[in-house]
């Protein structure tokens, strides 16, 4: 028994705001140009009024529409993500008060690699009988956390949600984590400290940092460890793989991988032309954008691969049912 993707649903701000608006609003030295040519990002939806609950909301009731399934069906609701807006409880907890869920609910915080992570705990529920029917949600507000002084980093991302439901299956054919440890490529502190009076040093709360170039080399190497990997480990050639959807980080990156593999470029769908970086929110936004086009059939193998802070990496195969 392996696990098959029943149901996807997505929930986006309404501001979708352009690189030359981006560039006006914050301020930025700046041009469409500068970031289009070194990233492939066009446009990103970035949150005004909305909450991280209400878009995940959104997104997960959504995703059980799509399914036929309703919140009572829900065994599991695994939610990535960098953090919503309390640190307790989690945003899994606030998702499961709007839905009225009573099942176990938490949230995983794997970076961009997050809904791999969540994907591979609900395969184990699943396969264990611990759970039948399980709620993964990715949600992410990355613009609360960038500098928008910073140029190298907020033009980079963007926030949604996007949601599938997991049930029992025989879609999931590989899949592989893995942690390289470095804490410092790239980070986002918060005050542990608050106001404890013993405490030596009260560290303000910092912006998202990152090392663009030393992320590049990991990203352009890790990835092409993590295909050829997995597709050794279930013995494919790369031509039997339909499509391959990577963390939609930056434009030159899956470049890197198509020029390695020799694969048609149609094989490695993009939208962060559209979305930007939105972390955990990236690959499950593209899977239920082509879903919607009707682009994945029945029986088509899919391989994902992200790769994140901490740093995190992960692929999987699916075969799509």
């Amino acid at each position: 028994m392996s696990i098959k993707i029943a149901g996807t649903g997505i929930a986006l701000p309404e501001n979708h705001v352009s690189n030359d608006e981006l560039a006006t609003l914050a301020d930025l030295d700046t041009t469409d140009e500068w970031i289009r040519t070194r990233t492939g990002i066009t446009n990103r939806y970035i949150s005004s009024t909305e909450t991280l609950t209400g878009l995940a909301s959104t997104a997960a009731a959504n995703a059980l529409a799509d399914a036929g399934a309703t919140p009572s069906d829900v065994d599991y609701l695994l939610c990535a993500t960098l953090g919503g807006e309390t640190r307790t409880p989690a945003l899994a907890c606030r998702i499961a008060e709007n839905l009225k869920l009573t099942c176990a609910s938490v949230d995983l915080n794997g970076a961009c690699t997050g809904f791999l992570y969540a994907l591979d705990m609900a395969s184990a529920l699943i396969q264990t009988g611990r759970a039948r029917t399980i709620l993964i949600v990715s949600a992410e507000k990355m613009s609360a956390h960038v500098d928008w002084h910073d140029r190298s980093t907020c033009v980079l991302f963007g926030d949604g949600a996007a949601a599938c439901v997991v049930t029992a299956g025989t879609g999931l054919k590989y899949i592989n984590l893995v942690t390289e440890p470095d804490s410092q490529v790239i980070s986002l502190k918060s005050d542990m400290t608050g106001n404890n009076p013993l405490a030596p040093v009260h560290e303000p709360a910092s912006f998202l940092y990152m090392d663009g170039q030393r992320v590049f080399k990991y990203a352009v190497n890790m990835m092409e460890q993590q295909i050829r990997s997995a597709l050794a480990a279930i013995d494919l050639p790369p031509e039997a793989i339909d499509y391959y959807l990577i963390h939609q980080a930056n434009r030159r990156i899956i470049d890197f991988a198509i020029g390695r593999l020799k694969q048609p470029t149609d094989k490695f769908p993009m939208n962060m032309d559209q979305y930007g970086n939105t972390s955990a929110v990236s690959i499950p936004l593209l899977l239920h954008e082509m879903r919607l086009a009707g682009s994945i059939r029945p029986g088509q193998m899919l391989l994902l691969v992200a790769f994140g802070a901490g740093m995190t990496y992960g692929s999987c195969v699916l075969e799509w049912e």
